[in-house]
């Protein structure tokens, strides 16, 4: 429906956005995100703007963790979402930027 994953409860058989199935909002909402870093190892703080800018909080309120790899950086952010319409907004933001190979 609409591109998105459903989940049908299993008692009332009604179907909604994973999402708003399955996460309770408020929530912190733990986001690992894969990507291919530059020189100026710039990865790590852009997603970190782009989850704040989605979230509607500043940069210094994401937690955030950082994890090199080879030619790959993982990072792991904790993103204060409000809704699953923010929550699916922040992954729409992400899928955005060009160097995210993955994200889970």
């Amino acid at each position: 429906e609409n591109g998105y994953a459903l989940y049908a409860d299993e008692v009332t058989g009604e179907k909604k956005r994973v999402f708003e199935a399955l996460v309770e909002y408020p929530s912190i909402f733990k986001m690992k995100i894969v990507g291919k870093d530059d020189e100026e190892e710039s990865f790590a703080p852009d997603i970190v703007d782009v989850v704040a800018e989605s979230c509607g909080v500043t940069s210094d309120m994401v937690e955030f963790s950082k994890r090199k790899n080879g030619k790959w950086t993982s990072v792991t952010v904790h993103a204060p979402v409000k809704s699953a319409d923010m929550l699916y907004g922040l992954y729409e933001n992400v899928d955005k930027d060009p160097r995210v190979k993955f994200k889970f």
